[in-house]
This record gives C-alpha cells, structure tokens and sequence, in this order.
C-alpha cells in the first residue's frame, strides 16, 4: 500500500480523495485491490495486477515511478502531500551540469573574453573575470532538484544565459568566437614576458650597484616565475597583448621595484653605461652540489641546469618557462575503483616484471632530487592557478624561492586553495622520468599526519606530476585523500610513510584536450614496507 499510494494519487489527481484512501486501505485481498483500483483509476498506465506485480518488485516509490514513467515533478508533489520524502539527486545534477558546461567551455570562456577585453581596454575593472573564468560560481538551480531528476538541456541553457548576462556578457552560446584564440594569446604574453625579465635582471642588478642600494627581496628569487604567475592571475594575459608598460607593471607588483629606478627596461633612460652593465652579476651556474660531491645537473625539456640550493632560483625560472598550455588544459581527472583482491605478476616468460618509475630516484642525488620536485610544483602551481583565483604555495621550496618564512615542509602538503568557502590542500609529488606500467611515490610523516588530520573533510588531496622534466609528455593528475572515503578501501597502511604504485599513462599521453584514462587500482606491498597502489589503466586518447 506505501507504494500504491502516491502512484494512484499521481494518476488519478483530483479523482483521488479520502474515500478512495479507505477503501484502498481496507482491501481484504488482491482481487478486491485491482476492484478499487481499477474504479477510481481507470487510466493507468498499465493493468491493475500489472501495478500490483510492480509494486511488489519494488522497494521505493521511485523504482516504481520510474517503471511508470511518471513526471518526477509531479511525483514529488504527490509525495510531499501525502507526507513522503521527496526525492533529488544532487550528484546526478552536478555531473550533469558540470558535462554541459563543458561541451560549452570554449564559448563560455569566449564570451567572458570579450566581454573583460572592452573593460580592460577602457581602463575598467576586470577582476572578476579571473574568478568567473574557471566557471565554479556556475552551479545547478537549487531549485531543479524537485523538478528534474536530471536537468533538461534547456533549462541548463538558460542558467548559463542568466549567468552570463550577470557578467554583462553575450549569451549566445552558438556565435563563433571572434577573438584569437586564448592558449596562444597567453603563450604569446608568457613569452614578452620571459624576454622583458631577461632584459630586466642585469638593468635592476647594474643601477641597484651604481646606487649602492639593495634591490627588493623579489629580485633574488625567481622573477620570471612569479612575474608570469602575476600576469596568469590578474587575467588580464587572457584579454590583451600585453604591453610594455603593462608587463613591467606585472614585473612590479610581482617582485617589486627598487626605489628610485624609473620603471623602464631602456638602458639609456637609466642612465647605465656598458661598463655598468658588463659588471651587472649573472646567476651561477655551476657551482655544484651543497653535499660537496661532484657537480649535477638536470635537463628540463632541452635545457641543462645545475642543482644545488643556490639554483633552486634558476631552476625555478626555467621550470616556469616550460609550461605550457598542453599540460594547463589537462583536466586532471582520474578515477580509481576498489579491486577486491591484489593480482601477483604471472611466472614465465610471457609476463616480465613491469618497469616501475620511482618518484625519489635511487640514482639521483638529494640536489637532483630537490630540482625535481621543485619542478613538479612550479608545474602544479600554474596548473592550479589556471583553475582557482586564490593559490598560496605553502611548501619549503616556497620559503628558499619566495623567501616566503610561513612556507614550509612540515604543514604536509604543498599549496592552499580557496574554493566556494573552504581551503583545499595539495601535496604534490613528481615523477622524472616517462610513465611506465606503474609509477611510484611516498608520503612522508608529515604528510600522511595532514592526510589523516583531513580524512573527513576530502581538504586533502594529491597532485601526482609524470614526466616532470619532458614538457611535452608532462602530465598532471588528481588522486583523493587515501585516508578519505574515496581512498580509503583503494588504499593499505601497512608501515610509516606511505609508498604508492599506479599507470595513469599506460597507453599513451593526455590530448589536448585534457582528457584523462580511468585508473582501476589494486594494492600490493612492496619491499621495505609502505603502500603500494598498483594499477592498469583503460581507454584510448
């Protein structure tokens, strides 16, 4: 009868009323029950002992809606006055929203661009385009929920309208675009920048010495990385061909100007000889490891560095550089599902043991060690700005590079992000070499004790970076919390630190489109202890 109840109430709308409740109620058998259905709803969908065997097989009045075909909005109203629980489906919602908005992001994106670029053009305010960009204050209607179980396209079309208007932006979303398409507009910008800061450097360091001043703090760390990760979150490298003028006044708020020194890169206007500027000190290059070992270099895509502490700066610098917009636009999704049982590799010959790609290289000395890691968050960073208005770099390398004294290694994880009213942590970890069948890396005290301190919260999350030092086959994935409830049936503690396997490039490398392959996981210790979270990948690119 609780099944029976809102599907004859929902059919029968007006013809259903309290004489109808007691009889139904009062029914001494079946045939009685098809009787009194069959009198006061006679336009069912199907015959009364069809409803019957229905309601039967059924455990919720949803399963039999959804037999029926019955208009969920309906449905709920029924329930609701009959005091049942409605149904919605949130998740399906934000699933279904979220694959709308990004069949449309390019027009979205577009939209927004033209929009900011008159703004910025006349001199006005376009912050907000740095946080509209990446779409997360576009959410559902709360109110489809009651209506729809899942969004009909029309409705999602005219949430996307309404918001895009909000911004005084077009709502068009079929008008093909009409500005030069973003990626190459940004890697035009990231590289007038590159050469200002390459022009800048010596200039700053020459007039500082003839001033006998210090130049600002900035000025020692990685200027081309934090004057290109200025120009990526003003947004503002989206909408223009960044000017001259413009680009030195990134340069300024990103690492400062010295006092005095007219903002120029012309030599001339700073009144600098050629013998000021052949005295202007350059980074050092070679100066070895702080282990007093021999020297060690890395190469980031086809440039060679030196390690060492006293690099980290330069090493930074050229991690920046080669980032680009194929690894930017990878979405960083991946899906790992609970293998119940761990797979041991198969003897003979036909099954070799599979290459495994460690993230702390065995071979690699602690300063080759460091540069890569540093290089997988410099990487990170752009990635996550990319994403999110409010990025803070939290880690040691933070503290040498930024001279930042609040970063550091013992917070366990590596950046804070806002987003929509909490903070969201990353720990990144850093692979060198090309991924292979499976892929390695640890999680330290630190970082297993900020992992278990944020199970409950899914705060916590792991950035894992492959082939940090090939910008072209580089590759960024999100993995859950393994102490989280996504994690945690994927994932085993069986010693301090936490020591995980995967393949999330098994078959190649993401598009540029940014599309990921879903990670099936399944665990195996290892030698030495530690978690091991080994995995095949499925799908093509």
């Amino acid at each position: 009868m609780r099944l029976l109840r809102p599907v004859l109430a929902c059919v029968t709308t007006a013809d259903w009323d309290e004489e109808a409740e007691h009889l139904l109620a009062r029914a001494a058998n079946e045939t009685e029950l098809q009787a009194i259905i069959g009198r006061y709803a006679p336009d069912l969908p199907v015959p009364s002992a069809d409803l019957i065997a229905l309601a039967r097989s059924s455990t919720t009045p949803a399963e039999l809606r959804d037999e029926l075909h019955l208009e969920f909005q309906e449905f709920n109203a029924v329930l609701a006055a009959l005091g049942y629980s409605t149904y919605s489906y949130p998740d399906v919602h934000e699933q279904t929203f979220g694959d709308f908005l990004r069949a449309h992001a390019d027009a979205l994106l577009d939209r927004l661009r033209v929009h900011y670029a008159a703004v910025a053009d006349e001199g006005g305010d376009f912050s907000r385009y740095t946080a509209a960009r990446s779409l997360h204050d576009l959410r559902p209607d709360p109110d489809w929920l009651s209506r729809f179980m899942t969004p009909p396209p029309e409705a999602m079309r005219g949430r996307v309208r309404e918001w895009l208007r909000q911004h005084g932006a077009d709502d068009d979303l079929e008008r093909p675009g009409i500005l030069q398409p973003v990626d190459r507009l940004r890697e035009r910008n990231a590289s007038a920048a590159d050469a200002l800061v390459a022009r800048l450097i010596p200039l700053v360091e020459a007039w500082c010495r003839r001033q006998n001043v210090e130049p600002p703090t900035g000025w020692r760390g990685a200027v081309f990385l934090e004057s290109k990760s200025y120009v990526e979150r003003s947004g503002l490298g989206d909408l223009v061909t960044l000017s001259e003028d413009q680009l030195l006044d990134a340069v300024e708020r990103a690492v400062g100007w010295p006092d005095g020194i007219p903002k120029t890169a012309d030599p001339t206007r700073l009144s600098l000889t050629p013998k000021d500027l052949a005295h202007a000190t350059k980074r050092p290059q070679s100066s070895g490891t702080t282990n007093g070992t021999a020297t060690r270099t890395i190469t980031i895509g086809d440039d060679e560095v030196t390690v060492g502490r006293d690099q980290l700066s330069a090493i930074a610098d050229m991690a920046a550089r080669s980032v680009g917009e194929s690894f930017l636009v990878q979405s960083g999704r991946v899906r790992l599902e609970a293998v119940a049982g761990v797979p041991r590799p198969r003897t003979g010959t036909s099954s070799p043991k599979p290459r495994i790609v460690v993230a702390k290289m065995n071979q690699a000395n602690e300063d080759q060690r460091s540069a890569i890691g540093l290089v997988g968050e410099v990487a990170a960073r752009a990635w996550l700005q990319r994403r999110y208005p409010n990025v803070r770099w939290t880690s040691g390398y933070a503290e040498v590079v930024n001279g930042d004294r609040d970063a550091s290694d013992a917070l366990g994880y590596d950046f804070e992000v806002e987003w929509r009213g909490t903070t969201r942590l990353y720990e990144v970890k850093a692979l060198s070499e090309p991924t292979a069948e499976r892929v390695e890396f640890e999680l330290g005290p630190s970082e297993v004790d900020a992992a278990r301190r944020h199970a409950r919260d899914r705060r916590y999350r792991i950035l894992l970076i492959t082939s940090a030092l090939a910008p072209e086959d580089r590759g960024v994935f999100e993995l859950p919390n393994p102490f989280s409830a996504q994690g945690r049936d994927r994932f085993k503690i069986v010693s301090r630190g936490l020591r995980y396997q995967c393949s999330p490039l098994a078959r190649g490398r993401p598009s540029l489109e940014g599309r990921q392959p879903q990670v099936f996981a399944c665990l195996e210790e290892v030698q030495g202890g530690g978690l091991v979270l080994r995995s095949s990948s499925t799908g093509s690119y």
